[in-house]
């Protein structure tokens, strides 16, 4: 898309009508109808719109509802972070899930603070790398890797992901974490993530005292477990952030959603833009090392600080619509962590496209023609897709949310179906013989 130059304040966030697009409010967004008609510009409105309502401050005892009396930026809680995770949906011999909220701690975590982790204070991160060495379902795309990203101290990354209620409840309803009965219903209905569901992937780092005292991150206390075991409570603050906002227009059916990809401002660079005196949390001025490299012995990743830049710059709707909503932040609660936050840019198809047509589609779905043409093939967060932010592929152009998820299909390997750009349901494992689910 052609960076050219985009409406500033207010204007970066209002209709042709005039309506405001964009508000301090714990509301998520209307879901946008992706056609010809529709702009980045507005959809980096309506996807700040949903990230001040997925990181408002949730509501105590009440998974996914935020808290309408709470001031946005408060050290409590975001309504994401209260949501469901993979592992609480996709159980151990395909299992029904508990019912929304009633989750209970993994086997792993000590029971001293069980109770804690039951409760949403205190968070578990386990995650070092995009994709789950038991994944085979996603070992054979282009675009995902196994890496570790690392920070200034050789800490790794921490990645964790999230789902609403609304995609829960579409799970449990339909027995899709279930792998059989999953591709038993995707062999007559494609699976596809409905209207007002939303799916999250958070990345967080390890903080010095330091960066805690410079109140520049979102913090939160997490019980870390490194690659080696051996867990243990860290402060960890958000470095980036995807949302997948699932299901599009209940009218016009367009379900292959709107992607957004946020970061924290002192994350890195862009490639040769390294401003002085900038605290980059992975770019260290005085490097000579490659960066967006990983660093390898006998062909196998080894605990080496990362340099990190990020290769291509924001987009400039993004960034307009970036300023005036750290301005609503700053105006709200001037000591809010997310006025550090900014938006890198936002992904949609242009035409009207459906993930549910009448006969399931295999995997990867269509990018063109029927898809309407994303408005954009390349789309990376430095610290999300860190090692394929690469210009010398034959692929470089085709690097986004959408180009990768394209490719997400049911977790019974024998079945090519596809779920709608959600890898969530590659997770289902099936039942035991003769043990299969009652509730089917």
């Amino acid at each position: 898309m052609a960076q050219t130059a985009a409406p500033t304040g207010a204007g970066a966030c209002s209709s042709e009508l005039g309506k405001p697009l964009l508000s301090l409010t714990p509301k998520p967004a209307n879901p946008p109808d992706s056609n010809g008609g529709f702009i980045n510009r507005i959809a980096s409105c309506n996807m700040w719109q949903n990230f001040f309502y997925l990181n408002w401050p949730a509501m105590a005892g009440q998974a996914g509802v935020p808290d309408p009396k709470a001031a946005f930026g408060a050290p409590t809680a975001a309504v994401w972070q209260t949501l469901a995770s993979p592992d609480q949906v996709f159980l151990p011999n395909g299992k029904k899930p508990a019912p929304w909220g009633k989750w209970t701690a993994a086997a792993d975590v000590p029971q001293a603070i069980a109770a804690q982790v039951q409760a949403g204070k205190l968070r578990v991160l386990r995650r070092v790398a995009k994709v789950d060495a038991d994944r085979p379902d996603l070992h054979n795309i282009e675009q995902v890797d196994e890496l570790v990203l690392y920070d200034q101290k050789t800490q790794p990354v921490y990645y964790e992901v999230m789902l609403n209620k609304t995609l829960y409840d579409y799970i449990v309803s339909n027995n899709l974490y279930e792998s059989k009965a999953q591709a038993a219903y995707a062999a007559k209905k494609a699976i596809a993530p409905p209207v007002g569901s939303f799916e999250i992937k958070a990345a967080w780092k390890i903080l010095t005292a330091g960066e805690i005292a410079s109140k520049r991150f979102f913090t939160t206390s997490a019980y870390v477990i490194p690659p080696g075991g051996g867990g243990s409570v860290q402060t960890v603050g958000l470095v980036g952030l995807h949302i997948f906002a699932g299901g599009g227009s209940a009218t016009q059916g367009n379900s292959a959603g709107l992607w957004a990809t946020f970061a924290q401002v002192d994350n890195a660079p862009v490639t040769g833009q390294a401003q002085p005196g900038v605290n980059y949390s992975f770019y260290n001025p005085a490097s000579n090392a490659v960066p967006n490299m990983p660093t390898k012995v006998n062909g196998k990743q080894v605990p080496a600080v990362t340099q990190v830049t990020q290769v291509w710059p924001d987009d400039v709707d993004a960034a307009s619509v970036t300023k005036y909503a750290q301005s609503l932040i700053v105006a709200g609660n001037k000591d809010a962590p997310w006025q550090y936050y900014k938006l890198i840019n936002t992904q949609w198809p242009r035409g009207q496209y459906s993930a549910t047509p009448p006969v399931p589609q295999n995997a990867p779905l269509p990018l063109k023609g029927s898809a309407g043409d994303p408005n954009t093939m390349q789309m990376l967060n430095p610290v999300l897709e860190t090692y394929m932010q690469v210009t010398q592929v034959k692929d470089a152009a085709q690097r986004s949310c959408m180009a990768c998820h394209s490719f997400a299909q049911v977790a019974d390997q024998s079945k090519k179906f596809a779920t709608g750009f959600s890898f969530l349901f590659g997770r289902a494992q099936a039942a035991p013989p003769g043990k299969a689910d009652p509730s089917r």
